[in-house]
């Protein structure tokens, strides 16, 4: 399904969900057990965007690096897991992994 410059698929649209059902905990202020809910939804938007722009991006590391992300939020700050996020999704398109 494409919307604009993005397309969706059925992995996209799990993502879209899942950044609802945050949105509503956030905006409901439903606690979340470990995390906290607005830095879990910003990196859900912006895994949101990285697959979004990039539809070719199927593959097992990209789950396991947006995995890690998302677990990394428990411990640490959003500007950390970001950069994290950022920094990782760099590498391993220079080095063709992903």
């Amino acid at each position: 399904m494409y919307i604009g410059p993005f397309y969706f698929d059925t992995k996209e649209l799990f993502l879209i969900l899942a950044a609802i059902f945050v949105f509503a905990a956030n905006y409901f202020s439903w606690d979340l057990w470990w995390f906290d809910s607005s830095a879990l939804l910003t990196i859900l938007i912006l895994i949101l965007l990285t697959k979004g722009l990039l539809p070719a991006l199927h593959n097992e590391n990209f789950l396991i690096l947006s995995l890690s992300a998302v677990f990394l939020t428990i411990y640490l700050t959003v500007f950390q897991v970001i950069l994290f996020y950022i920094i990782g999704f760099a590498l391993f398109r220079i080095f063709r992994i992903i």
